[in-house]
C-alpha cells in the first residue's frame, strides 16, 4: 500500500509505504501522484517518505516510483529509515546509489525533516 498526503501548511508531501505492493498499485499511485503534484510546485515542497516493511511484486516498480520523485524537483527529499532497511534491500547499481544518496537524506524520524 502506498499513500500520498500533501500538507499545504507545512509545504510537504508525505508518502507512506507498507505491505505488499503489486504492479497495479504502483501504476495507480504514479497516476494519482502525477495528478496531485501537477497542482503544486515541487521546488517549494519537501518530500518525506516513510516506509514500513514492504514487498513489491516487481522490484522495478520501486525504481519507477523513486525516479518519479527524483524528476519532480523537490526542494529536499527525506527517507525515514532508521535501520537502513530500504537502502540495504534495494538493488541499486553504483551510479544509482550515488544519485540516491546525493538526492535523498536518510533520517530516523519524520520530525527530523527540516
Amino acid at each position: 500500500m502506498i499513500k500520498l498526503n500533501v500538507v499545504e501548511e507545512e509545504k510537504r508531501v508525505y508518502v507512506d509505504v507498507s505491505g505488499y505492493i503489486s504492479s497495479n498499485d504502483t501504476k495507480r499511485f504514479v497516476d494519482e501522484y502525477k495528478k496531485v503534484t501537477k497542482q503544486i510546485k515541487g521546488a517549494q515542497y519537501k518530500l518525506v517518505v516513510t516506509p514500513e516493511i514492504f514487498e513489491c511484486e516487481n522490484n522495478n516498480d520501486m525504481r519507477t516510483i523513486c525516479m518519479t520523485f527524483y524528476k519532480s524537483g523537490y526542494k529536499k527529499m527525506y527517507l525515514v529509515d532508521p535501520n537502513n532497511y530500504i537502502f540495504n534491500t534495494m538493488s541499486l547499481g553504483h551510479m544509482e546509489k550515488k544519485m540516491f544518496s546525493k538526492a535523498v537524506k536518510i533520517i530516523s524520524h519524520k520530525d527530523n525533516a527540516r
